[in-house]
């Protein structure tokens, strides 16, 4: 699994614009092969950081999103930023559920 995670500061006057853009990408990078989930997160103290996060089946899905049409809205939402973006690619070799918590908890 290949997650993505972007953060975003947005100029004031545009926070609105760049949260619709990257709810619209959310919306239809659901449904495309590979994708396992994605969402657009704000933190409830009010903090000025958008997080935007991707979770993709492998890495040739990532490359296939990065080099889309869709991926253009994100590169967009990147320009309404009052800072450079903090994008990170994390490859994923273990998953591990509950049982990691039962084991510790134990």
């Amino acid at each position: 699994m290949t997650i993505a995670v972007i953060g975003l500061i947005a100029r004031v006057d545009k926070r609105e614009a760049l949260l619709e853009i990257l709810r619209f990408v959310e919306q239809h990078v659901r449904p495309r092969t590979g994708c396992l989930g994605c969402g657009v997160f704000e933190a409830a103290d009010g903090a000025k950081e958008i997080i935007y996060v991707e979770r993709w089946r492998s890495a040739k899905d990532l490359r296939a999103h990065i080099q889309s049409r869709l991926y253009l809205h994100i590169l967009n939402a990147m320009e309404l930023a009052s800072e450079a973006p903090k994008v990170s690619f994390y490859e994923v070799s273990q998953t591990r559920s509950i049982e990691l918590i039962e084991e510790l908890r134990n």
